[in-house]
């Protein structure tokens, strides 16, 4: 009988973006918990509304800065989340419950690739997006990130939620790297048949 240990667990390192996404979902279960929420992008940097479902899971240690990203990140869920009123116990996205193999590269620019792959969006007007996105400040970003999300639900791609938390908070003090690595995503993905997906390059 073999005495060797089994391997250990890669640790989950969208842990903590993970229970505050799944806690958002829980949130926006009921038609007032999901329109207080989603309010939040009225203002996130005044997300009075907002605070009563969200504030409790915000680390104290939050600047105004970083906790805007968490409520940006809740309110652009909370406005693609399934309504309360048709669906009363939706399911959360995957991603939220427990990680899912590569999710924690499938980042905004690999959720952009996948628009392009299926024809939500042309490459031109990515590639434009993406070039945009990485001259912005903070409050360029936040007024510019709800009708691209948006844009993507529409089209039926796939955000990863909790990753996207983790980049948007990223941003408050490395909008460059954020940048870059969204970037990356982007053109390592899989659009054509020679490239190589961001999993494979990084290895």
């Amino acid at each position: 009988m073999s005495t060797e240990s089994p391997p250990a667990a890669e640790p989950d390192v969208l842990e903590h973006q993970r229970a505050f996404m799944l806690h958002v979902h829980q949130q926006c279960a009921t038609p007032g918990g999901r329109a207080a929420v989603r309010s939040a992008l009225l203002d996130p940097g005044k997300p009075f509304r907002a605070y009563e479902y969200l504030l409790a899971r915000i680390p104290r240690w939050t600047n105004r800065d970083t906790e805007r990203a968490y409520v940006l990140t809740a309110g652009l869920y909370a406005d693609q989340a399934p309504n309360p009123r048709l669906d009363r116990k939706p399911k959360p996205p995957a991603g939220l419950t427990g990680p899912v193999d590569g999710d924690r590269w499938r980042n905004l620019g690999w959720s952009l690739a996948r628009a392009v792959r299926t024809g939500v969006l042309s490459a031109d007007t990515v590639q434009a997006r993406l070039l945009l996105m990485s001259r912005q400040d903070a409050d360029a970003l936040t007024r510019d990130l709800p009708p691209l999300v948006a844009r993507l639900r529409a089209g039926d791609v796939p955000v990863v939620w909790p990753l996207l938390l983790r980049d948007l908070t990223r941003w408050v003090d490395h909008p460059t790297d954020t940048a870059r690595a969204w970037a990356r995503a982007y053109y390592q993905y899989d659009t054509n048949s020679t490239a190589k997906t961001v999993e494979e390059t990084d290895r």
